[in-house]
């Protein structure tokens, strides 16, 4: 027999003065995640609020109508489109609990550390996952424990709480900094490979964009390599390094590619991943790869841009290349091409090779050209 699908719900928090259209856009990023984490059966609840409840962020009466669904809709998973708050989603698994004892409650962080555990291959990223993890759930554990620790008051049992709270509190801070100082480690070592490469004159180009812009299959077109490409989110969570030699200047530069970023993603998970990131941060020049099909291409560009700033990285010496125009429009990108001139747009297809010949001549003389741009 086959197994059931999870059965999940998934409720956004909109403003009455959004209409259903735009508050439907809202919830398609976070569909594409739930498809990545393969969550199966997925009902939509939008809520109209003009802000988040501070109890159980989505109202109670709302509360109490999914509690329903729960219970007659046998739900595993109710997802709430926000960054919550931990007593928040407490509140609302103990209210879900009464129609199911096995149900979940989840934020945005919670999914995208769902999709991360499904993707991570390396010591490294698993351990980014468990920092961000910990980061995340350290306040929920407080609100939770704080709340059972009210809960089991009477004769003694207050001060019972309380004293299991400071336990809790204690292993959390401990565990936090040995995963952080294996991190802090992993980060110095990448830091002494960027500067021996430099030292021995190896430049690198960093992959950079939003995900599924088609990064990966671009870094397979200039490497050689065969790193697997999946049309989901967060196929990437680790840094991979090729080669690539420009015949015209007879030398060799390093390509990297990382992972791709979304919209709101949390400070605490772009911490997390900064020793991943570095290739980023300190390659000579980046490409940014932009899925010139999707609709939302100008927000996107944005995301990448304010996240690269967050991290530190000058904008010069990016150049974007916009990605899947089989079917672009002439005019279309001269448009492009005259409004992103500073960033030198370059126009391919990664899956069939169109363009990325004029991508890699465009690396020989790349920096010169930048700094000239750039008044260096």
């Amino acid at each position: 027999m086959s197994k059931r699908q999870k059965r999940i719900i998934l409720i956004d928090v909109v403003s009455p003065l959004v209409n259903l259209v735009e508050a439907e856009k809202f919830l398609m990023e976070m569909m594409s995640l739930i498809n990545t984490y393969r969550g199966g059966e997925v009902i939509k609840i939008i809520q109209r609020r003009a802000h988040p409840h501070p109890g159980t962020y989505i109202g109670s009466g709302k509360a109490e109508e999914v509690a329903e669904m729960v219970k007659n809709l046998k739900v595993d998973i109710v997802i709430l489109n926000a960054i919550a708050d931990s007593t928040q989603l407490y509140k609302l698994l103990q209210m879900f609990w009464l129609y199911n004892p096995n149900i979940e409650v989840w934020d945005r962080i919670d999914l995208i550390l769902h999709i991360f555990d499904k993707h991570a291959r390396t010591a490294e990223s698993k351990l980014q996952i468990e920092l961000a993890r910990m980061r995340h759930m350290g306040p929920r554990m407080y609100g939770l424990s704080e709340q059972l620790g009210r809960q089991t008051g009477g004769i003694g049992g207050r001060g019972v709480g309380e004293t299991n709270i400071e336990l809790m509190k204690r292993h959390w801070r401990d565990e936090m900094k040995k995963t952080k100082d294996k991190l802090d480690g992993l980060l110095k070592t990448h830091e002494n490979q960027i500067k021996r490469r430099r030292e021995i004159g190896f430049q690198t180009i960093s992959i950079v964009g939003y995900t599924n812009a088609g990064k990966t299959t671009l870094f397979n077109a200039l490497t050689g390599k065969k790193k697997r490409v999946e049309n989901v989110l967060f196929a990437t969570l680790e840094s991979y390094v090729g080669k690539l030699y420009l015949p015209n200047i007879k030398k060799e530069v390093l390509i990297s590619d990382t992972i791709g970023f979304i919209q709101n993603l949390p400070t605490l998970l772009i911490t997390a991943f900064k020793s991943t990131l570095m290739e980023s941060v300190h390659a000579e020049i980046l490409l940014h790869v932009i899925d010139a099909s999707d609709p939302d291409m100008y927000k996107k560009i944005e995301t990448v841009e304010n996240i690269l700033e967050e991290l530190g990285r000058d904008p010069k010496n990016t150049i974007y290349v916009f990605n899947k125009t089989e079917n672009l429009h002439e005019s279309f990108k001269k448009e492009l091409s005259e409004e992103f001139k500073p960033q030198h747009p370059i126009f391919i297809s990664a899956k069939t090779g169109e363009g990325v010949e004029k991508l890699i001549y465009f690396f020989q003389d790349a920096k010169k050209i930048i700094n000239n741009y750039s008044g260096l």
